[in-house]
């Protein structure tokens, strides 16, 4: 397969990885790194591409097959139009946009160029994840009866420079919580409403640094999820897997699913169960079975992934409505926490 060529428009946090793994990708041609900051011309000149200020000046030079936008969310939007007006397959990162009617936008300006819109839910590529999908949907721990998960770091300082990360829509639910949304969709199956209650006591800023969730999926079974980026713990997704290299790893689960014949612990996947699932109960002793995994690089499957959509050997894993299931449940957790009563994801679609 002859390397995909692929822009990549933003080079903040998740830009500047993407920017990395795509120069060291052999199925992939890193073809533009596009961001107006100058260290992004520096980032473009060490990964050996050319750097443009914005998307019109790189297609006056140049026509790459795919982009990456990894831009702020509140311009995927505008970016993923003029990307789709211009014929270029997209990897868009998470969230799709940030409101549903932005997000059903862009979906439908995609289908209409007829370019490929995949988002970038990459913890779907984890093995970890592929494993728990595999346990849960398969009777692995029985019927599912309920999850625990658990989100908590604390953001330094710095982070909160820009001021649209102080703003309305750049707190921990539509930043980070749309990826615990995402998996345990991916996991557990669609859910049915959502209720929440949002704090912004811990910064007072414009927008929440604290969330608990509560979910009911269509098959009965119940989650609830604690959230805050302002409390430093060793419990979240990034520090259980390693897979951000700006959050430190500590190894500890931070999900936990409830089965009717056993539980499962997340991302070590021990399996926790009694020696007879169907009769003995809380007086017998409990086993644990480990599961052995692949080794981790969820973003660089990804990315390979992208390459093989935009040569047309795969579908997108996670399509463009796929994100935007994903992006009303999200939403639906504000709706919830406004109204004080569980809301229906459709109901925010």
């Amino acid at each position: 397969m002859q390397p995909a060529k692929i822009a990549v428009l933003g080079a903040g946090l998740i830009g500047a990885r993407h920017v990395r793994l795509a120069a060291a990708e052999p199925s992939v041609e890193l073809a533009a790194v596009v961001d107006p900051d100058p260290a992004a011309a520096r980032l473009a000149a060490e990964a050996g591409a050319p750097h443009f200020p914005d998307l019109d000046a790189m297609l006056a030079k140049l026509r790459p097959e795919g982009a990456i936008v990894a831009t702020p969310t509140g311009l995927h939007r505008e970016i993923g139009e003029a990307c789709a007006a211009a014929g270029l397959h997209m990897l868009m990162e998470k969230p799709i946009a940030p409101a549903f009617a932005d997000g059903k936008a862009l979906v439908d300006a995609a289908a209409a160029a007829g370019v490929q819109l995949m988002v970038g839910h990459h913890r779907r590529f984890d093995p970890a994840v592929e494993k728990a999908r595999e346990i849960v949907q398969g009777g692995g721990i029985g019927r599912l009866v309920a999850v625990s998960a658990i989100w908590f770091v604390r953001k330094p300082d710095p982070y909160f420079a820009p001021p649209w990360r102080r703003a309305p829509g750049a707190g921990p639910i539509l930043t980070n919580l749309i990826h615990d949304i995402d998996l345990l969709r991916h996991v557990c199956g669609e859910i049915e409403s959502v209720y929440a209650e949002t704090s912004d006591r811990a910064r007072g800023f414009a927008v929440e640094d604290t969330a608990a969730i509560l979910l009911r999926f269509r098959s009965g079974a119940l989650a609830t999820i604690a959230l805050s980026d302002a409390a430093p713990s060793p419990w979240g997704w990034e520090q259980g897997t390693n897979d951000n290299p700006n959050i430190t790893a500590t190894g500890e689960d931070c999900y936990f699913f409830a089965g009717a014949e056993a539980s499962l612990a997340f991302p070590s996947l021990d399996i926790w169960s009694h020696a007879d699932r169907k009769t003995h109960g809380w007086g017998d002793p409990l086993d644990k079975a480990a599961t052995p995994l692949r080794p981790r690089q969820a973003l660089a499957d990804q990315l390979r992934h992208f390459a093989h959509v935009i040569r047309g050997a795969e579908p997108p894993r996670v399509s463009g409505q796929d994100g935007l299931a994903t992006l009303a449940a999200t939403e639906a957790t504000f709706a919830a926490a406004a109204k004080g009563r569980p809301v229906r994801p459709e109901a925010v679609a």
